[in-house]
């Protein structure tokens, strides 16, 4: 079945059909990790074999257990093409597998492969971003999703009296922490953002049970149910899968109001090492998150400097959406808010300074890494000056103020624009919704024109070229955040009078769409939009045949 629905692809060695009907989901799920890499599972829970015939009627639930979760495997072909396609162009939005041991694991007898949940969803994240076979991609999200939840009730399923029953032994590891957090993303690629934000919940408490969050504490408080680390790229591992959590839970807080799920003062793990020490495995010092922020720290790596990004972007996006209370906002030098907005405003500008060289652009512009972490920074920026504006105006403060965010707000704007044009792959970049929600942001400030020194064609020119490219993007992967971003832009434009090609063209993907605005203001006194989340999605729940 999976070999006809990849028969578009370029894998030669695939059959043109399979006479075999498709396995239905039993019950228990394969592969259960009892720590981190090498990946160990129990001696029923491999691939099953082909061979074993079907299930009937009269099959004990004891038996039918046993014989673990029924569907045809995907050829070795797909699984190997997949699994280097997800390393290669979406392992930077996520940078906790080790790619070396990961797919070397896969070779190994089932009983040490990784979960099957997590092989599904690596293959499904591979998938999404290839044309010949993303046909895959949905199948094998339903499939890494039944097989996670399977996980989770496993325990009260085992017939080994010596185990006991919910102790959440087998569902709570590293591997399904890193499924759960791939899950998440793929969700929100699908505007699935309430289910993504349920599974990251997930991912983020599994987290927390392990005791990724206090990697390198010390003490009582940071017993886990982890053994002690093999060496220093599993204690690596183990980092990388936190800090991909904590950055998920401030990407996705402050791009939908929602509150965060993670408290920063609990957090005793040091921020991730280098890229080439991970997978070298040579060990390198880090510093403590606090100890950066605080500007103490030593020199950070560039998936470090994302979780900086991610934090300051929810410390903008918390303070343009609160105001301290007995405050006084008329008096800039004493107020307590605008004392908070100054601090932000210079961690901004400093973290930008300070990025170390293999985010720095224009040099590595060509790095999805680098242009995401610059374009969350200047995308903060907008977000704190557009409150501050707000502020000044309701405050009565000095017009001079007001000039001084705006030239903020235009010059991060406009960075985020010169960052698109010179970006080689673009359309696969907005695959990514906080890439959606930064151009969206960009687009505001030139929707409301506080530029007042330009001229309206050069206004109307950026906002059409930020369109095209939103339409390009929607139109080669066929990708519903950037569809829905492309009619709300379009609609934005056309109210303000701003008409054009591209914004006919944008309309053109309204029919079949929700025409519910996918970002609007969280608050009728909030100065910036957030994604709307909706409570149920029918295409979610629906299994496919």
């Amino acid at each position: 079945q999976l070999e006809r629905l990849a028969k578009t692809g370029d894998n030669p060695s695939a059959p043109e059909h399979d006479e075999r009907p498709p396995r239905q989901i039993a019950g228990e799920s394969a592969n259960c990790l009892t720590g981190d890499l090498p990946y160990a599972t129990t001696p029923t829970s491999g691939t099953p074999d082909q061979n074993q015939p079907p299930v009937n009627d009269k099959t004990s639930f004891t038996d039918l257990l046993s014989l673990g979760l029924f569907e045809q495997s995907p050829s070795q072909d797909i699984i190997e093409f997949l699994t280097r396609t997800y390393f290669e162009k979406w392992q930077y939005a996520a940078p906790m597998l080790h790619p070396t041991r990961y797919t070397m694991s896969l070779y190994l007898p089932p009983h040490m492969q990784p979960p099957m949940c997590l092989q599904y969803i690596v293959m499904a994240s591979g998938a999404e971003v290839t044309k010949t076979h993303r046909q895959l991609a949905m199948p094998f999200y339903h499939r890494a999703k039944a097989y996670v939840e399977a996980d989770e009730m496993r325990l009260d399923l085992v017939a080994d009296t010596t185990q006991k029953k919910g102790d959440g032994q087998f569902f709570a590891t590293v591997a399904h922490a890193q499924c759960w957090t791939l899950i998440a993303n793929f969700e929100a690629q699908q505007l699935y953002f309430a289910q993504a934000s349920m599974s990251l919940c997930r991912a983020i408490r599994i987290g927390q049970m392990l005791g990724l969050h206090r990697v390198d504490g010390e003490g009582v408080d940071a017993m886990s149910l982890l053994p002690p680390p093999q060496d220093w790229s599993e204690a690596e591992e183990r980092r990388r899968t936190w800090w991909v959590i904590y950055s998920s839970d401030r990407f996705v807080s402050g791009s939908t109001g929602w509150p965060v799920m993670i408290n920063q003062q609990d957090i005793t793990t040091h921020l991730p090492a280098s890229e080439t020490a991970f997978e070298t495995g040579v060990e390198e010092q880090t510093s403590p998150l606090t100890s950066i922020l605080l500007q103490e720290g030593r020199d950070f790596s560039a998936f470090a400097g994302r979780v900086l990004a991610a934090t300051c972007f929810f410390q903008a996006f918390q303070h343009s959406t609160r105001t301290l209370p007995d405050d006084d906002l008329t008096d800039p030098r004493t107020s307590r808010n605008w004392k908070r907005h100054r601090e932000i405003d210079n961690d901004l500008v400093g973290l930008l300074a300070a990025l170390p060289d293999d985010l720095k652009l224009p040099q590595n512009i060509q790095s999805r890494n680098a242009t995401f972490v610059n374009s969350m920074i200047h995308t903060s920026i907008i977000l704190l000056h557009r409150a501050a504006l707000a502020r000044i105006g309701s405050s009565g403060l000095p017009e001079h103020m007001a000039k001084q965010s705006q030239a903020r707000l235009i010059c991060a704007a406009e960075e985020i624009l010169n960052i698109i044009r010179m970006m080689p792959d673009i359309t696969q970049t907005l695959k990514n919704p906080m890439m959606n929600f930064c151009i969206y942001t960009a687009s505001l400030v030139f929707l409301e024109n506080w530029d007042t020194s330009a001229q309206d064609y050069r206004r109307q020119d950026n906002l059409n070229f930020i369109l095209r490219i939103i339409i390009l993007a929607a139109k080669v992967w066929n990708n519903p955040v950037t569809k829905s971003t492309a009619v709300q832009l379009a609609v934005d434009m056309r109210k303000r009078g701003l008409e054009s090609e591209a914004v006919e063209k944008a309309t053109e993907f309204s029919s079949g769409l929700d025409m519910e605005p996918i970002m609007a203001k969280g608050s009728s006194s909030s100065s910036n939009f957030v994604y709307q989340g909706k409570i149920t999605d029918d295409a979610a729940h629906d299994m496919p045949d």
